[in-house]
């Protein structure tokens, strides 16, 4: 069982990447006040007071085994009743903490998916790349690491 401070410690810290560059491009980002309770998202963004978006962080390496991303299927059914109910955009980040490439994906939008147990993933091919972190801040990500297996992707 990993240890939940670890990985809080981990996904602020890819949060913050997010925020840094989101802000970069103009966007307003707004962090929930409230800890220590469920959230429906990380963090929600306006832009020059025109546009808002909530956006959810995942900071993990991809899959060794195929090029994807994935999260709880019960995560990905909150975040999907979020969106449909508030009608707002929603993206899903994936910061990766072993190469650094960082892709995002509008929860809702048609994309090819496969599912392992409980888990729903997505194909890397099929996000948007956004950029890379570099080694600095994987190394800074790496402190942090939980992982119980040998990162290789094929």
């Amino acid at each position: 069982m990993a240890n939940f401070d670890i990985a809080l410690k981990k996904g602020e810290l890819g949060e913050d990447i997010i925020r840094k560059y989101l802000e970069q491009k103009g966007w307003i980002v707004y962090f929930p006040f409230t800890k220590n309770k469920a959230h429906a998202f990380d963090m929600l963004c306006t832009y020059k007071k025109e546009k808002v978006i909530a956006i959810d962080v995942k900071t993990k390496a991809r899959l060794n085994k195929y090029a994807a991303q994935g999260i709880d299927i019960r995560s990905y059914n909150e975040y999907m009743f979020f969106k449909k109910t508030m009608n707002i955009i929603f993206l899903l980040v994936f910061v990766d903490d072993k190469n650094g490439d960082v892709h995002a994906f509008e929860i809702g939008k048609e994309m090819e998916n496969f599912q392992i147990g409980k888990i729903i993933f997505w194909y890397l091919k099929d996000m948007k790349f956004l950029f890379n972190i570099g080694k600095e801040k994987i190394e800074e990500l790496s402190k942090f690491d939980q992982r119980k297996y040998v990162y290789r992707p094929t």
